[in-house]
């Protein structure tokens, strides 16, 4: 047995030692958790819908390839005049469903504010809105009369640009009479 005056005293632990000892034992955490019968089962079920998703996918672009919208070059996918055709349709039909649509008394304001290194999408963004009906109430401050949360959550899944963007829905605005006419809404 040593006693308090041995040459062979026990050192104290400096910073590098505690972060060591620390990654080892949350290393035994992490291990005991990834043994457990919870986190396999919850590691399975991602790894099924990981590969439902993948498998979905490549059905998909195997029959837009099918419908001639979309060419592969090797491990490159382009969309064709008929593609672009195609999605024009469609996007031509959603706005025109949009201006149809009944008015529910709620405005829809679209903000973003997204930084100069993404100029080339928030151009694109803003062709879109003035496409879609959006009236500009400022730089960057978008209105429109009718439901288009489909439509704002197309637009944020380039996942550059999603927190970039906000929605809302607002019951009253100031200059609310000047809007009703630029958008032709009766009272």
């Amino acid at each position: 047995m040593k006693d308090k005056g041995s040459k062979y005293r026990r050192r104290q632990l400096g910073p590098l030692e505690r972060d060591i000892l620390e990654d080892l034992t949350l290393g035994d955490v992490m291990y005991a958790f990834l043994l457990s019968a919870r986190s396999t089962r919850l590691f399975y079920k991602l790894a099924r819908e990981r590969a439902a998703y993948r498998y979905r996918r490549k059905r998909a672009i195997e029959r837009l390839i099918g419908l001639e919208y979309i060419q592969e070059y090797g491990e490159r996918l382009s969309i064709t005049s008929g593609g672009c055709n195609a999605l024009e349709q469609v996007v031509g039909k959603t706005f025109e469903l949009l201006r149809t649509a009944a008015w529910d008394r709620k405005w829809r304001i679209v903000v973003y504010d997204i930084p100069e290194k993404y100029s080339v999408l928030r151009d694109k963004i803003r062709a879109i809105l003035k496409r879609a009906g959006f009236m500009k109430l400022q730089n960057s401050v978008w209105i429109f009369p009718h439901e288009c949360k489909e439509l704002v959550q197309l637009i944020k899944q380039e996942p550059k640009l999603a927190k970039y963007i906000l929605y809302g829905r607002l019951d009253r605005i100031e200059g609310e009479n000047d809007l009703k006419k630029l958008f032709q809404i009766s009272s």
